[in-house]
């Protein structure tokens, strides 16, 4: 892992993964802990053991470990009222040692004044004997308690029971207030051995990676159909953003993710033949970023490459002719090998393909593949357009969700009024508790703004699938067409729509 905080972003998977490979590291993730997603943490856990085809004692050792280990930060996170601590990205690590078994890494935010009593239990749980650890363990159950923490504390001993080793652990300041506590336990394959070696040291580095990059989620291992299903389960309940970015995130997941799992080639590495490879997500401010990489044989790279560098050279309407193409192409060997998702996925992000490839001997290469998505605003500043004789109020404000058009619409050009409009509300995502509430109140439109009104409810019906939406439609008692261009949108769309009847007054007279 030495100097992977320096490498350039397209050979850090690369990088990643040979490091991981050598401290031989199943599984990494970094990210928030939620009681769903520990639940699926484990389960993707818990495929690496039976890939490895471990005994059944020994999985339920690990598995029990990695249950504690997790419920350990949960619970820290749950007890601590700061949102800071709790949104904070944790990290858990399983790490296989050969022939000698498991490492078990946990890593979350603690408070500094903690430190200093978390160490000396640790240190007091590592001077005990199997036996003493047995009966300090009763004395806690029977006291109730053994740190503020309370059940977190006995975690920590049930831990060092069931692994019968020395329980590792490290800090590492993160500001004034807070620092990152790190812990990690050797399951060995025979009961009665222990191990000492302590392989923290490298986790934090390979921790710091991480965190310099903001990589939400990162899994190195034997890719199937399973990890892709787990995965996905991750960063589901996992990201913070809207809606529309969700769904594109997710998308690109299941289509980068298949061309790992149809496409990488077999490697057997260290005695376990498998689809070797790493696939990571990270996040900048203004992009998500996917990494790939995978084994691939030698005699591949030529059309691997000829491939993506066409891709990233077509425009949409190319890439929708290729894509058309390769879809109704039936040739058995283009089957196998169409490249569809990979067409699929440069449309869906619209952004180049940075691939690479890297010569691990006479029959295998390691291939990089990383691409990304720019995220959509997440807070738009608001529109104000005053009335004139030609054109209507129209307020549009993400804050308050409340959007407003009234009076007149006669413009010159309909289109180039409106355009700002329609960009506004492409980018509109309601904040979160936010109800939208759409107010019309026009005296009068001509038909060329009806058709930029039809256009603004369109999108309005795309923001009321996933959010919710309200939309009072006034008119005058009398005038008829006003009402019926109102029922034509309520029958049209599926948008809650409230007519409303304004009554006659002196200050709409002249109308």
């Amino acid at each position: 892992m030495k100097q992977a905080s320096d490498v350039s972003t397209n050979s850090l998977a690369y990088v990643l993964f040979k490091g991981m490979h050598q401290d031989n590291l199943e599984y990494t993730y970094r990210g928030v802990f939620t009681s769903s997603i520990t639940d699926t943490i484990l389960s993707l856990a818990e495929t690496n053991l039976n890939n490895a085809e471990e005994t059944r004692k020994m999985k339920k050792r690990v598995y029990f470990i990695m249950v504690e280990g997790l419920q350990n930060i949960t619970r820290h996170q749950s007890e601590n009222l700061d949102n800071h601590v709790s949104m904070y990205p944790g990290l858990f690590v399983l790490q296989r040692n050969g022939n000698d078994g498991y490492s078990v890494t946990t890593g979350n935010l603690i408070v500094k004044k903690d430190k200093e009593f978390l160490g000396q239990q640790i240190e007091k749980i590592n001077q005990f004997s199997a036996e003493e650890l047995k009966q300090y363990s009763l004395e806690i159950l029977d006291q109730g308690q053994l740190s503020g923490k309370g059940g977190a504390g006995l975690g920590l001993i049930e831990i060092a029971r069931k692994s019968g080793n020395k329980l590792h652990y490290a800090f590492k300041d993160v500001n004034e207030e807070y620092a990152f506590f790190y812990m990690n336990t050797h399951i060995s394959a025979q009961e009665d051995k222990t191990i000492d070696s302590n392989p923290l040291p490298g986790i934090i580095e390979l921790h710091q990676v991480l965190e310099n990059q903001n990589v939400l989620l990162n899994f190195s291992g034997i890719f199937n159909q399973e990890t892709l299903i787990n995965l996905l389960s991750i960063i589901e309940k996992q990201l913070q953003a809207t809606y529309i970015l969700k769904m594109k995130v997710f998308n690109l997941m299941v289509e980068m993710l298949q061309n790992i799992v149809k496409h990488a080639d077999n490697y057997n590495y260290n005695g376990e033949k498998g689809k070797h490879a790493i696939f990571y997500i990270s996040e900048q401010d203004d992009k998500i970023i996917f990494t790939s990489g995978n084994y691939i044989k030698n005699e591949k790279i030529t059309s691997f490459r000829e491939r993506l560098e066409k891709i990233n050279t077509l425009d949409k309407k190319s890439l929708s002719h290729f894509y058309n193409q390769t879809l109704f192409n039936f040739d058995k060997n283009n089957d196998l090998s169409s490249g569809l998702g990979l067409i699929d996925i440069k449309m869906k992000c619209k952004t180049p393909y940075i691939f690479d490839f890297y010569k691990i001997n006479e029959e295998f290469s390691f291939y990089s593949l990383q691409i990304y998505v720019k995220k959509m605003k997440t807070d738009i500043a608001p529109i104000k357009f005053e009335q004139t004789t030609e054109t209507p109020i129209i307020s549009l404000d993400q804050n308050t969700g409340i959007l407003v058009f009234s009076g007149r619409s006669i413009p010159e050009n309909a289109v180039s009024f409106y355009k700002p409009v329609l960009d506004w509300l492409s980018d509109y995502e309601p904040l979160q508790g936010v109800v939208t509430e759409v107010t019309f109140n026009w005296d009068y439109y001509n038909t060329s703004t009806d058709k930029q009104i039809a256009k603004i409810m369109l999108q309005l019906e795309e923001i009321a699938k996933h959010n919710k939406l309200l939309v009072k439609w006034y008119y005058l008692r009398g005038d008829h067409s006003m009402k019926s261009h109102g029922q034509r949108f309520k029958e049209l769309l599926d948008i809650d729509i409230e007519l409303i009847r304004n009554e006659f007054s002196e200050e709409n007279e002249e109308f």
